[in-house]
């Protein structure tokens, strides 16, 4: 009989409740700052973190979650009577993470061979756009599928799986490094706000709207442009530190512009947020299939 443990590391910002309720193991990516070294999800929680940007002068670093780290994990799993191991993980073109699992699972099979089977998933994408397809596979998992009925639908999921995110201040950006500091004099004095595509493991500024107010209309355009059948499905509204007056605008209108079946919110934790700056605000949904 199979024995499935379901892993995942920190920047899938899996809200505490759902990881509880189904036991999901989350390997944590750290974050240095200042000479402090903080462990993603254990150690700080993602209102938090936004604060700390906020008002440091300098940006954190992240740091992968080593092999060690995923041997312990898998060794762990083994010793509990598992014969099965499935690990989402962050996507691989922006992480050393995903690389750092296959290690481990080598050095894994040196010391137990086929003792256990490990199947380890590039997400090709970032933060709950993958924790929640980690969520489902818990949830199957114990509903009793087998390991490659939940397999298929983890990668059938991540084919379709798609997101929107604007950001409203350039500044963290520029701090970062990510524009020069001319972009950001130009982007701030005009007022524009970049709207990127996170999809098929790259992150892709597809549009820049001008003023706060016409980021949500923006994503909204886009999100229209490319979903599938949303009546179906639940948006899922990713946020940092934003107004709460528009994240609400943002559901109302993914309800009533869109037609979504349902919306969940979910803050966006350090991982991603490091990247983006606090005020970040993104739309996932599944459109149609990759090829």
């Amino acid at each position: 009989m199979e024995k499935i443990h379901i892993l995942t590391d920190s920047a899938a910002d899996i809200p505490e409740e759902q990881v509880e309720a189904h036991g999901i193991e989350i390997v944590p990516i750290t974050v240095t700052h200042e000479g402090r070294t903080l462990r993603e999800y254990y150690d700080i929680t993602p209102a938090e973190y936004w604060k700390l940007l906020e008002e440091s002068a300098t940006v954190p670093t992240t740091s992968m979650v080593t092999p060690a780290q995923f041997l312990d994990a898998y060794r762990r799993a083994h010793e509990r009577g598992c014969t099965h191991l499935l690990a989402v993980l962050i996507n691989a073109a922006g992480s050393g993470t995903y690389q750092a699992a296959c290690l481990a699972r080598t050095m894994f099979r040196e010391e137990y061979g086929e003792g256990m089977r490990i199947e380890l998933v590039d997400s090709a994408t970032y933060t709950y756009i993958y924790g929640h397809i980690v969520v489902l596979a818990a949830r199957m998992r114990d509903m009793g599928d087998s390991f490659d009925a939940i397999l298929g639908v983890v990668k059938s999921r991540l084919s379709r799986v798609e997101c929107y995110l604007g950001v409203y201040n350039l500044r963290h950006l520029k701090k970062s490094g990510r524009i020069s500091g001319g972009a950001a004099f130009v982007g701030e004095a005009l007022g524009l706000k970049p709207i990127s595509h996170v999809y098929n493991g790259a992150v892709t500024v597809c549009d820049k709207v001008r003023g706060e107010k016409a980021l949500v209309a923006g994503l909204i355009k886009k999100v229209s442009a490319r979903v599938v059948q949303p009546e179906k499905q639940t948006a899922l509204l990713l946020y940092g530190s934003v107004p709460a007056a528009r994240i609400d605008e943002m559901e109302k209108r993914l309800r009533t512009e869109i037609g979504f079946g349902a919306v969940t919110r979910c803050p966006i934790g350090p991982s991603v947020i490091t990247n983006t700056g606090p005020q970040a605000l993104a739309v996932a949904f599944y459109g149609a299939p990759r090829a």
